[in-house]
């Protein structure tokens, strides 16, 4: 198992290969849901096959974990063997795969922090540990790995945890305030959560976030979304552009911790966003106010709990959801590049991990 062209990078270039990892991973995972999941619900009923797709999609959701630890060991050039045992780490570490009386269940998609503290765990073991085990490193370090990450993983899931209910709590006490101010709140603290390893969906539920509060966290997310679209489409390629388009913001998150001046334009975009939620009644549920555009899970809720004529809901919600936030993304993008010295399109450089 010997790899001479293993990287041993140190500090932030240790921390960037790991992020790096993190964003094309999430994407990897949650893009075919996004893509064909909403879909598929209005047309698989008594299609078994649609039926089938739709449960492979959602099913794949459950091995982001896996795949982020793959490919974070791809980034430091380990072999096939060392990269599948980053990526049983990262699994059985991240909360994706419960433990219960009757055996092991699949449970969402884990926390990404703990996976990323997994990975960082798993892949500095294998760095510390390899080409000195001599004729044993076969033997032992599949099980070394695996079995001390996915541990100190299952140890500290609990702690890490907390961190997203201490976020939940927060913005549950914005929703005291008056709604203009709750939702313009919310739709800023989701904007900067967004391109962040900490779950949106997960802080939404953990609160049973609903009605204006989840319509304000949705609209937060498409203010992610439209921040990064525009500052990506003069920088990245049509592949990486597309994915934004759809709404995955979140491979961006080596992106946005590299460059935090990032935050300017997505405070002022989740203000804007936080008046349309509150002037056109934008509301949702729990489930959907992490997903913004993506699958149209927000508007289709939005729409389902406005009243009055349809059409008119609909011609609100278009300009909510996709007219008034793009032009303004534009504008505010244009603006930061005058009036911050270091704010400029270059920072928006996604780097695709090398194959």
């Amino acid at each position: 198992m010997v790899q001479s062209k293993t990287i041993k990078p140190t500090g932030k270039a240790f921390i960037g290969n790991i992020l790096q990892a993190v964003g094309a991973g999430v994407v990897i995972a949650l893009i075919p849901n996004a893509l064909l999941g909403e879909l598929l619900k209005f047309f698989k009923e008594e299609n078994q096959l649609l039926e089938m797709i739709y449960q492979l999609v959602v099913l794949i959701q459950s091995f982001m974990a896996f795949i982020i630890g793959v490919l974070a060991a791809h980034q430091f050039k380990f072999n096939g063997a060392g990269a599948t045992m980053i990526g049983v780490s990262a699994m059985l570490g991240s909360g994706a795969v419960k433990m219960t009386t009757e055996g092991f269940t699949l449970n969402g998609i884990g926390d990404i922090i703990n996976t990323i503290l997994v990975v960082i765990i798993a892949c500095s073991l294998y760095l510390l540990l390899q080409n000195k085990l001599g004729s044993l490193e076969m033997i032992l370090l599949p099980v070394i790995i695996p079995v001390i990450s996915g541990v100190i993983g299952l140890f500290t899931l609990d702690y890490v945890s907390n961190v997203t209910k201490g976020i939940g709590h927060i913005v549950s006490a914005f929703t005291e305030f008056n709604p203009l101010i709750m939702s313009i709140l919310i739709c800023v603290t989701y904007a900067l959560l967004m391109v962040t390893p900490i779950s949106v969906v997960a802080i939404a539920t953990a609160i049973s976030l609903s009605g204006l509060g989840s319509g304000a966290a949705n609209m937060g997310i498409v203010a992610a979304c439209v921040t990064f679209l525009f500052g990506s489409i003069r920088v990245n390629g049509a592949g990486v552009n597309l994915v934004l388009i759809i709404g995955a913001a979140k491979m961006m998150i080596p992106v946005y911790f590299k460059h935090l001046i990032i935050a300017i334009p997505l405070a002022i975009n989740g203000v804007i966003g936080g008046f349309i939620a509150y002037f056109i009644g934008i509301k949702g549920t729990p489930m959907s106010a992490g997903f913004g555009y993506t699958g149209l899970v927000g508007p289709i809720n939005a729409f389902n709990r406005m009243d009055g004529d349809p059409t008119m809901n609909i011609i609100l919600l278009v300009f909510g959801y996709f007219i008034i936030p793009f032009v303004a993304a534009f504008f505010v993008h244009e603006i930061c590049k005058k009036m911050i010295r270091k704010y400029t399109d270059e920072i928006y450089k996604f780097e695709i991990p090398k194959q």
